[in-house]
Parts: C-alpha cells; sequence; structure tokens
C-alpha cells in the first residue's frame, strides 16, 4: 500500500507539472500510469476504486491537444482559470508565507530545489508527500497527513474539486480522485502511518536500461529540482550518476531525455540508499585531443554530435588547439 501511495502521489505530480502534460496522458485513460495504480490500490482504496470507472472513460488525444487543455485551464496572462501554486490559491499573490514554509520544509528534507519552479506548485507539494509516503519518519519532517493538515490539504482539494466541476474529459477526472485521495489520505489509521513509516527509499528511481542510448547531455542533471543527478568527470571518464537518497522521484529528468534512455523505474525498499551515495548510471571514457593529448568530452557525447554532423577534422581537437587547426585548413 505504501508503495503505490507514493507511486499514485508521483502520477499527480505528472500529470499536474508545470512544464505541462507527460507524454502518457495523450493516451486514452486505461494505458495511464495512474489508471494502473488507481486500479491497484482499487481493493483498498474508495478513492482509487471511483477514479477507476472515470479514467476508463478518457479518450486518447494528439499531444498537442492535451496541451491546449492544460493552457486553457492552468495558464494565461494575468489570472489562470485554476491556481496550481498554494499561496496562489489562497491569497491571490504567486509568493507568499506558504511559499517559502514549503521550500524550508524542503530543506530540512535535504532537498535543495533549482529552477524558477516555485516550491509551492501542485506538482512539487504531491512529489514532495509521495517524499513522505516512503521515507522513515523523524522528528525534523513532517509526516504525510501533517503535510496534508498544514498545506496540501488546504487547497488540493479544493483545486481538485473545481476540476471535477470543470468538465474537461481529462482533468475533471484528475481532479476528482486528487480530491477524494487527499481527503482519505489526511484520515490515514494509526496502523497505516506506522507501515508508511517502515518504508524509507524512493520508490521510483532514474534508469538507464540501455547505456548506449544516452549521450551524457546533461539536461537531465539541469533540469532535476533536488540536484539528485550529476555529471562526474576525470581525467578519462565521464559518468552520471545518482544520489537515490535524494531523489523525489518527479519525473522529471525522463521527460526532459530526448532520447528516451532515461526512464523511471519501480526499484526494491530494501536497502535504504544511504544518504550522500551515488552510484553510476552511465559511463563513458572521455575523448583525448589529437594536438596536446588532454581530454575533451566524453565519446558518447563526441559519438553523438558525429551522428548529427559528421565528423569534420576540427571535432577531434579541444577548444586550445582547434583554432591553430582550423587556420591550417583555411
Amino acid at each position: 500500500m505504501t508503495v503505490l501511495a507514493a507511486d499514485l502521489y508521483h502520477a499527480l505530480a505528472e500529470a499536474l507539472a508545470a512544464d505541462g502534460p507527460p507524454d502518457w496522458l495523450a493516451r486514452a485513460g486505461r494505458e495511464w500510469p495512474l489508471f494502473e495504480i488507481a486500479a491497484r490500490l482499487g481493493p483498498t482504496s474508495e478513492a482509487a476504486r471511483r477514479a477507476v470507472e472515470a479514467l476508463a472513460k478518457v479518450r486518447a488525444e494528439s499531444p498537442e491537444a492535451r496541451r491546449a487543455r492544460y493552457t486553457a485551464l492552468f495558464v494565461g496572462a494575468g489570472r489562470p482559470r485554476f491556481w496550481l501554486y498554494e499561496s496562489a490559491a489562497l491569497t491571490g499573490r504567486i509568493l507568499g508565507p506558504a511559499t517559502f514554509a514549503v521550500e524550508k520544509l524542503y530543506r530540512a528534507a535535504g532537498l535543495e530545489l533549482v529552477g524558477a519552479e516555485l516550491p509551492d506548485h501542485a506538482s512539487l507539494e504531491l512529489a514532495f508527500l509521495a517524499h513522505l509516503a516512503a521515507v522513515e519518519q523523524d522528528t525534523i519532517l513532517p509526516s504525510e497527513r501533517q503535510f496534508i493538515e498544514q498545506h496540501a490539504g488546504r487547497w488540493l482539494p479544493g483545486l481538485g474539486r473545481a476540476l471535477a466541476r470543470s468538465g474537461d474529459e481529462v482533468y475533471a477526472p484528475i481532479g476528482q480522485l486528487l480530491a477524494n485521495w487527499l481527503k482519505e489520505r489526511a484520515g490515514t489509521s494509526a496502523a497505516s502511518r506506522v507501515t508508511h513509516q517502515m518504508r524509507s527509499s524512493p520508490s521510483r528511481l532514474p534508469a538507464i536500461p540501455d547505456p548506449e542510448t544516452c549521450t551524457l547531455c546533461g539536461f537531465c542533471v539541469q533540469i532535476c529540482p533536488v540536484r539528485a543527478l550529476a555529471i562526474r568527470e576525470s581525467a578519462s571518464e565521464t559518468a552520471l550518476a545518482l544520489n537515490a537518497a535524494a531523489c523525489m522521484g518527479c519525473g522529471k529528468c525522463e521527460r526532459i531525455c530526448t532520447t528516451h534512455a532515461l526512464e523511471m523505474k519501480q526499484v526494491p525498499k530494501e536497502p535504504k540508499p544511504s544518504a550522500g551515495s551515488w552510484n553510476a548510471l552511465r559511463q563513458s571514457p572521455r575523448a583525448m585531443c589529437r594536438a596536446c593529448g588532454e581530454p575533451m568530452v566524453s565519446r558518447a557525447e563526441l559519438d553523438f554530435v558525429v551522428a548529427q554532423i559528421g565528423r569534420p577534422t576540427w571535432l577531434d581537437y579541444c577548444l586550445e588547439c582547434r583554432p591553430a587547426i582550423l587556420e591550417m585548413q583555411q
């Protein structure tokens, strides 16, 4: 139940992500990860059981049409139809006390936000709830139920009910599930909370099933809101590394990966990832400059560039040696 609860939070976070609907949302509702998770939760969750029937009715649509729905509901000059920020939903202001309070909680959890996305966005609060549902409870962080009472439950159920009334074929059932699920989780029994506390690691982590498809471009590192991914280089090798203990499982890295090399995968809960422990997802030797012998970019990056533009001579030289080589060729 704990793993599935975290997965449901993750799927809801993806559906409401600040960068627009995920690719899977364009498919028919029965093919959504959200549908599969709700179906598995159905025997023990009334909110999930009711959602299964509604999600099954959602028809497939082009990604452009799905994005148009998202834009009509959540984007626009001035005030959008529905706010996806806690502070804005409660006060009408984008920046408010809730914004900074939520950020403080993330930092207490060792989760550092990067980029322009505000910490009280719906997708980040839902991803944080997934984190709380999966990690071992301590005296610093709130429990899942406490975070619902203090933050998510103050506005996300209202957002969900408003979406349910919107009549939108896609976001109405998602909104109803969001409202019902948070209400149900807020009333979680003490016995269930003990079970939650037994779980300590993320339920989904980035993985690269076929390393050869990863170009080590680093886009996933740049978009990770908690810096759980990093490019690490030595004199001879470049590696993409993951700190599993820091990962929130938000899936942003998966969505930005242009070669679809990186995928979010279900992982065993034991052993618990240790803080500060980094594991390499992809490794590639570095190319050496033909003139001075100094290391350049990784072979993975170089091979990708060659596949796009061919292999001009200057690619075999570092930035220091390249001007002389180009001058000789003129």
